[in-house]
């Protein structure tokens, strides 16, 4: 073999997603196609069956939903599959793809749905819990729940040398404490936070969309998705090796310092 092929062979691997990420971006792509293209009857059975609407939590009655609490459970799930627009839609893919891969890759594809899919119903809930009685009827949709936790399951592993490296997955997952005292991963969070928050007050506003359209962004879902992701990623982690190369809690700086 020659040394000049090495680099492109150690690189293919990066560049593929993991099966589990493409088959819920497949999913997703589907969705949306045939919201798109089955006309405006299709589009509103869509909504009505898979987005999230409060009232089905607080209000069953009102607007006459069906399925009430029961329904309102699932809908936690299907209504990160539904978008407003291939704009709205292909962003979430493009993000899902960029931060959703190192992390499938890191925990596997069942650990990574579950963490996915915990994400997206607790992200779910908070938008709902937070939305007013005016609000009741408005679906909630878009998978950016679930993708902020990705990029906050990313964060506890992709500055552990210092600088982004979003690709290497086997980077050591920091602790929680190690992120308070990270000043690049405190950084990440605050301007995260920031731009969401920004986001979610200029939306209505119609400063926040190409075309000036107003648009309700559903911040609470971004953030608590993001801190959900952040925070329970170590409960999906697998045990990293020990610097022999066998199972373990350690590495080699923790053969040198304990603390």
């Amino acid at each position: 073999m020659r040394q000049d092929e090495t680099p492109a062979k150690q690189k293919q691997p990066i560049l593929r997603a993991p099966a589990s990420v493409l088959v819920l971006i497949g999913l997703i792509v589907i969705i949306q196609a045939l919201m798109a293209t089955g006309g405006p009857s299709t589009t509103t059975s869509f909504l009505v069956e898979m987005a999230l609407f409060p009232a089905r939590f607080f209000a069953e009655g009102l607007g006459g939903l069906p399925g009430g609490l029961g329904q309102g459970i699932a809908t936690l799930f299907t209504y990160s599959l539904l978008h407003g627009s291939w704009a709205h839609c292909l962003i979430n893919v493009a993000f899902l793809l960029a931060f959703g891969a190192p992390v499938a890759k890191r925990l596997g594809a069942r650990r990574f749905i579950y963490l996915y899919v915990l994400c997206v119903m607790l992200a779910g809930y908070g938008q709902v819990w937070m939305t007013s009685f005016d609000g009741y009827l408005i679906p909630i949709i878009g998978a950016s729940g679930g993708v902020a936790g990705m990029v906050g399951a990313a964060a506890r592993f992709a500055f552990s040398q210092g600088v982004w490296g979003v690709s290497n997955e086997h980077q050591r997952l920091l602790s929680l404490r190690q992120v308070v005292r990270h000043r690049t991963v405190m950084m990440f969070i605050l301007v995260w936070l920031g731009m969401n928050l920004i986001f979610g007050l200029l939306g209505p506003l119609g400063m926040a969309t190409p075309d000036g359209s107003p648009a309700n962004i559903a911040w609470v879902a971004h953030v608590v998705g993001f801190f959900s992701g952040l925070l329970l990623i170590g409960l999906f982690d697998k045990p990293p090796l020990s610097a022999s190369g066998g199972p373990g809690n350690v590495d080699f700086g923790d053969w040198k310092d304990p603390k």
